[in-house]
């Protein structure tokens, strides 16, 4: 069995409102490190090396709003670990600290797990568990009406039906089934890669699952919910490791909240004190009761 604790992940902060070179700072504070190299521009990186010597990269991103005359900047972090989780925090927080935001709709937050230890079944699980709640997840996150149209697209009903028909057995006909046709060299920007769930690393050098859900509502930065949304992910990537099967039809429910809720606790294993924020962040905003599913009961007693 894969645990979400032995999985590898790293992470993308998209940013807005202050200079490329205050967000370094704060990353060089919040881990500890110090830059080590500066680029005025383009898309090459602000360095900050941390005392382990992982790079933390600081780019420029021209899909961000400019904002406070300032160009969005992306945080990419170095391949990261469950123990590594504080330290991402207090990175955000020391960001949050030099006025940085997260501007809605232009900024995001993906989260990459590792691929190595899946292959085309587990990956079929995982496509089916996705698409199966994946309008709770819209939900769930707020993933803006802009976003969903470009930037976090729906999964392919198209891609599930083939799955779902053919149960693929190798990674080139899980490649030809997510392209369409068997794709060997996908670029770095093709347009699949805009879909909630993305595969399309799978099929690159860089071998991680993208998930692009994720934002910070109202554009101020939160280490809790950062925490939240990889906890989530490796989550669902331990699931998908570990299940027989998945089912891919879509949830119908009149309580969302608590649906959400009861998949995350008993499918997805997220319960106890651990897990307790990133439950609340991750139902807060669906309407409904987590605790009940047609409401609490109401008393019919009578009173002598």
């Amino acid at each position: 069995m894969v645990t979400m604790q032995e999985q590898k992940f790293g992470v993308e902060i998209e940013l807005a409102g202050v200079p490329r070179r205050r967000i370094a700072d704060a990353v060089a504070e919040g881990t500890g490190g110090r830059v080590t190299a500066t680029h005025q521009s383009g898309y090459d990186a602000t360095i900050v090396t941390d005392p382990e010597g992982r790079e933390w990269k600081i780019m420029n991103d021209t899909s961000i709003a400019i904002i406070n005359g300032h160009k969005g900047s992306e945080i990419v972090t170095p391949i990261l670990t469950y123990t590594d989780i504080s330290t991402l925090q207090n990175v955000v927080r020391k960001v949050r600290e030099v006025r940085a935001i997260a501007h809605t709709p232009s900024c995001s937050v993906h989260i990459h797990i590792d691929s190595a230890p899946h292959n085309p079944k587990s990956l079929s699980i995982l496509a089916k568990m996705v698409y199966k709640n994946e309008d709770l997840i819209f939900d769930a996150l707020k993933v803006h009406p802009e976003r969903r149209r470009r930037y976090t697209r729906p999964m392919d009903e198209e891609f599930i039906g083939k799955v779902v028909k053919r149960r693929p057995q190798t990674k080139q006909k899980l490649n030809e089934m997510w392209f369409g046709q068997y794709l060997e060299h996908p670029t770095r920007y093709d347009s699949r890669r805009y879909k909630g769930l993305n595969f399309n690393n799978l099929f690159r050098s860089i071998g991680t699952l993208e998930l692009r859900y994720f934002n910070m509502h109202g554009g101020k930065l939160h280490a809790g919910k950062i925490k939240a949304y990889i906890q989530f992910c490796l989550a669902l990537s331990a699931r998908a490791l570990n299940a027989r099967s998945a089912s891919h039809r879509k949830i119908q429910t009149d309580n969302p909240k608590f649906n959400f809720r009861v998949w995350l606790v008993s499918t997805l294993g997220m319960k106890g004190e651990e897990f307790k924020t990133a439950r609340y962040h991750l139902t807060r905003y669906l309407p409904g009761n987590s605790a009940w599913r047609h409401g609490p009961p109401t008393s019919t007693g009578t009173t002598s």
